[in-house]
């Protein structure tokens, strides 16, 4: 192409009102159809029959002249948003941000985006929430360590989900093995006097880990006295209401040589 051709469109891709240059003009420059250009800058499978010396032709240009896809004009040509909701009880919650750090990953290398909303244990908030991110014409909702109170018009993955709900698909730990492993751990190491936390009432995770604990500890023999059981209170997930747990079980005056905490961040 000419200097002075390319220097038009180099001119082009900053037109007033800050308007990238088009798929259409960038096809026009390499003489390619912008068919062609979608399948490689999209990375399509029909751009597996495109030589990659085009394809290198294609990235070049794109970088050189600014070329950013439009992202609308692809949702509304697809019919899709490539946006997923997630709703967790705090992004601050170390477990809720572990499981964003996740979806971020997966979700970008698939060429997706995704909304994050925080319910902070409201009611208001878990019926809202839901609602706001489906207007938003989000394709999926993930929920982390949150009950489903919406009706189910798309695709649910519920991260520590327990209920059984048709269209939800639940991911959870295999709380059998941990508690197993944590008790067999204490006592090979001679523990039989042992402190527990519990989990706070809010997550769903409390009852079936706590049941499996009992089991697994039945299991060695272990009792488990009542008054070295404390229960994690209050809706924030902070080291404090670990501490506030453990000093009740110290006020007992009982002696223990271990503590078997909820999770990382009582402990």
């Amino acid at each position: 192409m000419p200097r002075q051709q390319d220097e038009s469109l180099t001119k082009n891709s900053k037109k007033q009102n800050g308007r990238s240059i088009s798929l259409k003009e960038l096809a026009a420059h390499l003489g390619l159809s912008p068919t062609a250009l979608s399948f490689v800058l999209n990375d399509a499978p029909a751009a597996n029959t495109i030589p990659q010396e085009t394809k290198d032709r294609i990235f070049e240009a794109a970088e050189r002249f600014n070329y950013r896809p439009n992202y609308f004009a692809r949702s509304l040509r697809a019919q899709r948003s490539f946006t997923l909701g997630v709703i967790v009880p705090e992004l601050s919650d170390g477990y809720s941000a572990m499981v964003l750090n996740g979806v971020e990953s997966v979700l970008s290398r698939e060429g997706f985006f995704y909304l994050t909303a925080s319910h902070l244990h409201r009611d208001e908030l878990l019926e809202h929430n839901p609602r706001m991110l489906i207007e938003r014409q989000v394709e999926g909702i993930i929920v982390v360590d949150t009950p489903v109170r919406f009706p189910i018009t798309l695709p649910v993955v519920s991260v520590s989900g327990h209920d059984e709900i048709k269209g939800v698909t639940n991911v959870i730990l295999n709380h059998t093995s941990a508690a197993e492993l944590g008790i067999e751990h204490l006592f090979n190491l001679g523990h039989r006097r042992i402190a527990f936390i519990k989990g706070q009432d809010f997550s769903s995770d409390t009852q079936v880990r706590w049941e499996t604990i009992v089991q697994a500890a039945a299991a060695r023999g272990v009792k488990i006295d009542d008054d070295l059981t404390a229960q994690l209170e209050g809706d924030t997930p902070s080291p404090e209401v670990g501490y506030i747990a453990a000093r009740k079980i110290i006020a007992a005056e009982k002696p223990f040589t271990a503590l078997f905490a909820f999770n990382d961040v009582s402990a």
